[in-house]
């Protein structure tokens, strides 16, 4: 059968919302995808393709366009993400197809490599596409005793916004931020490149930079706290932070604040003095080009494409 393939566009991104909610079983709204896809910021969008049965979205491949640091330079990087395709166009050679397709267009956008979170489906598809992996990140939970308020209202959608809105409110008293450095970066890692654009492309979800008693932590809340990447100056002062947090995840029925690292940073090592370590995603990555030490790749939760 003869499929035809679109690079994603603003034209076509109608489609590939409707494939998005009916694969993935969700209701987001196609602004939330406009939002996420319009990656301006990096200087170059829509890094993806769909393919069509006659005029109906079948499959996407993808992802987002990121700027990435390692010793002063900067490089684009594409997160591989939202690969979809419709049950009853499995193993018809789609996801390579497109896959294929979307590694030419990065290598001629400048793109220096492609990665992502793996889970096990995940890892399992990119091993067929010559993808390395890379170690994975550790995961850590501080437990808070309180109702779980969160759990019941992130599922009533009706009352997701007042909720919010509280949290706001409650975010207030503590000193808000507009950017923070990425704390891999200070370390010599390969890292996201982090810059006021950046936080702002990234509110097509709610998360807000705030520091608490001298730690920056960046926050998302849905029905736990979760943690993209925190910068403290000591294990003491971590300490301090989260005690004032739990107590902001009580006031408003969190039950969980959550956190994903990569192993042997400086987030990593704070936190396992303090929590027991859980493993996370394995990082898994595409290279365009081999001058680049990619042993030295580390992500931050926040680096996500959901957070």
């Amino acid at each position: 059968m003869s499929y035809t393939y679109q690079r994603l566009s603003e034209d076509n991104l109608a489609d590939f919302h409707s494939l998005y909610n009916e694969v993935f079983k969700k209701k987001a709204t196609l602004q939330y995808l406009q939002k996420k896809y319009n990656t301006e910021y990096t200087g170059l969008k829509y890094v993806g393709y769909l393919a069509y049965d006659e005029e109906t979205p079948i499959a996407f491949y993808g992802g987002l366009p990121q700027l990435f640091s390692i010793n002063g330079r900067v490089i684009k990087a594409v997160h591989a993400c939202d690969s979809i395709t419709l049950p009853r166009y499995h193993r018809k050679g789609l996801h390579t197809n497109l896959a294929l397709r979307s590694y030419e267009l990065m290598k001629k956008s400048d793109v220096r490599f492609v990665y992502a979170m793996h889970s096990y489906n995940t890892l399992r598809a990119t091993k067929k596409l010559g993808w390395k992996l890379g170690e994975s990140m550790v995961r850590y939970h501080y437990k808070v005793s309180t109702l779980p308020v969160s759990r019941v209202i992130y599922h009533i959608k009706k009352l997701n916004r007042y909720y919010l809105s509280l949290i706001s409110r409650q975010l207030k008293k503590y000193k808000r931020l507009d950017e923070m450095k990425n704390p891999l970066i200070n370390e010599g890692f390969l890292a996201q490149h982090y810059s006021k654009d950046y936080f702002e492309y990234k509110n097509f979800s709610f998360n807000e930079l705030v520091e608490i008693d001298g730690v920056e932590l960046w926050l998302k809340f849905r029905s736990k706290i979760h943690i993209g990447a925190f910068q403290s100056d000591s294990v003491d002062s971590l300490k301090k932070a989260l005690s004032e947090l739990s107590s902001l995840a009580k006031r408003v029925g969190i039950q969980e604040i959550q956190f994903h690292v990569s192993k042997n940073s400086i987030q990593d090592k704070q936190l396992g003095q303090i929590f027991e370590a859980n493993e996370s995603w394995s990082l898994g990555f595409l290279d365009f080009d081999q001058t680049i030490d990619y042993q030295k790749l580390k992500l931050n939760y926040g680096d996500h494409d959901t957070f």
